[in-house]
């Protein structure tokens, strides 16, 4: 009886091993099933691709854009300007704050050129599609594909509106903020989460034209510099570089003007500027055209080669 008791538990043991062991191979090859699926879906590429190429575009990036919001706003409140230029600008950070200084507030766009980049190739992946239908099924042409960055562009300046208020605030720390945490604290306590949005309409306004300029100069270069379809990287790279000029030249007064109202007093009733058009009337009359070209080459010297890896970044992922 009791030889056939442990045959029994041998037996039954046996049974779930095999049962454990099967629901193991199950659970893996569906887990195998679901990324095969999640990989050929559009939508998961364009986010996965999109996020991995925010992160390549904010590391190599963001000096230059702290040198460029401080050389755009160190004279709007009509005080002598601090800095003689770009390289002077980044001598007198590096040595008021450290190497740190120029990286200062990255938290807030690394996170936010995640979202954002994810957001916009999945965006304009969608609307491209829809318009494509729209066209009976034929290739987009150049200015369709301008209009749908266009529209991706709005799309996209609700998400990153918001990360451009923070990561603006801290690089000019006119309040001193511990952390990109305790800056969205400050401001959401201030004025609530309508404190976000400050200087939306300047965001908005770049974001959506700017967009249009990108997607419109990255298509005329892919269309001449490719013509046979092999998509090389080094294709991609000199088809983003450009974009990547052509965008900043083109939006450099907008993000001027989005960067002095952003810099403005976070309460509305101190504000300097009613609004985008009051703010490029004050400036025009204070410092005249040369106002709306402040950080513009920073923002060559970052938007160049880092929309040209940003582009290579997003094809290298989807591969």
């Amino acid at each position: 009886s009791l030889h056939a008791q442990t045959h029994d538990m041998s037996l039954m043991e046996a049974g779930m091993s095999s049962w454990w062991l099967r629901s193991d191979g199950q659970r893996e090859m569906r887990a195998q099933n679901l990324l095969s699926m999640l990989s050929k879906s559009p939508q998961v590429q364009n986010v996965i691709s999109g996020t991995c190429g925010g992160i390549s575009l904010v590391a190599i990036g963001h000096p230059f854009d702290t040198i460029k919001v401080k050389l755009q706003t160190q004279a709007l409140a009509g005080r002598a300007p601090l800095y003689s230029g770009a390289l002077d600008c980044m001598r007198k950070t590096m040595k008021m704050e450290g190497f740190n200084g120029l990286y200062k507030g990255i938290s807030s766009p690394l996170v936010g050129q995640m979202f954002n980049n994810a957001c916009l190739f999945m965006t304009l992946d969608e609307v491209k599609s829809a318009m494509i239908a729209q066209n009976g099924g034929k290739p987009l042409s150049t200015p369709q594909v301008s209009l749908a960055g266009c529209l991706t562009g709005a799309v996209v300046s609700l998400v990153e509106s918001p990360t451009e208020l923070f990561k603006s605030k801290m690089q000019l720390q006119a309040v001193n903020y511990s952390s990109t945490f305790d800056c969205v604290r400050h401001i959401t306590s201030a004025v609530g989460l309508r404190g976000w949005y400050q200087g939306f309409s300047g965001t908005a306004l770049r974001t959506s034209l700017g967009s249009g300029v990108f997607f419109g100069t990255y298509d005329v270069m892919l269309k001449r510099l490719d013509a046979d379809g092999e998509r090389k990287l080094s294709t991609l790279f000199v088809s983003g570089a450009a974009a990547g000029f052509g965008f900043t030249l083109v939006v450099c007064p907008l993000d001027t003007i989005k960067s002095a109202l952003m810099a403005d007093n976070l309460l509305p009733r101190d504000r300097q500027y009613r609004g985008l058009v009051d703010c490029a009337k004050q400036m025009y009359v204070r410092h005249g055209w040369k106002a709306f070209m402040q950080g513009l080459s920073p923002s060559l010297v970052r938007a160049t080669p880092g929309c040209g890896l940003l582009v290579v970044t997003v094809e290298v992922v989807k591969r």
